[in-house]
């Protein structure tokens, strides 16, 4: 019988090509905060998640960091490795613990030129993750940080099981490259609509289609361009 992988990207491969790339597949468990890759550093590995969320961070020369884009269950983490590149420009961090699906560099590779749905798929994810990407600079240089916040809260609850999203202020803070004060009274406002609540480290998501309306509308172009070219992506 042929099992099939919880990574949503992987699952849209027929069981055909799966059964090659199971064979070569390692599962592994993300721990909170642990660093897969190093701004213009080597890696070994290429990371399918099933419920671990990773983010992708552009180190500042302040020794601070901006979050260009976030991978869960709907990708795969380095996107370059879909080029043959290498080498990391990012740093790549455990955002959410949990269970992922790793290949090696070499033999990722290797799939990629004999397995072609594989390799179709990849480039579709490739150009959805650039759309983000992309749209993440446009809303980081517009939009007002209660908006991005939504935004932030939507994709990260967009990639988990359930309505809680299990992290500190100090780490959304970082995310969103803002002081953990300003976080603290986003979130004030956002439990006063009832639109979640927060406490000690974990928050439940109580009204997801106010937290959208409250979301600038770079939530809804990153979605609809993942719904475009790999439907079933994500089911909220």
């Amino acid at each position: 019988m042929v099992h099939g992988p919880k990574n949503s990207l992987l699952a849209s491969i027929p069981d055909t090509e799966w059964i090659e790339i199971q064979k070569l597949c390692e599962f592994v468990q993300l721990p909170l905060g642990c660093v897969l890759y190093e701004p213009r550093g080597p890696f070994d590995y290429v990371y399918f998640p099933e419920t671990a969320i990773i983010s992708n961070l552009a180190p500042l020369k302040t020794d601070r960091t901006a979050e260009t884009s976030t991978t869960g269950r709907e990708g795969m983490i380095n996107v370059g490795a879909i080029m043959g590149d290498d080498q990391s420009m990012h740093r790549a961090v455990v955002q959410v613990s949990g269970d992922s699906i790793r290949i090696s560099f070499r033999e990722f590779q290797e799939l990629q030129a004999r397995l072609p749905v594989f390799r179709r798929k990849l480039n579709a994810y490739s150009r959805a993750f650039l759309a983000q990407v992309m749209q993440s600079v446009a809303c980081n240089a517009s939009h007002t940080l209660l908006q991005r916040c939504a935004r932030w809260l939507l994709k990260s609850h967009d990639r988990v099981d359930g309505d809680e999203l299990r992290l500190t202020q100090q780490f959304l803070a970082e995310m969103l490259v803002v002081s953990r004060v300003a976080v603290n009274a986003e979130l004030r406002k956002f439990q006063q609509l009832q639109v979640l609540t927060y406490s000690r480290g974990i928050i439940t998501i109580l009204d997801r289609r106010l937290l959208e309306r409250t979301s600038c509308e770079c939530y809804r172009a990153v979605r609809r361009e993942y719904d475009r070219l790999l439907p079933g992506s994500f089911t909220k």
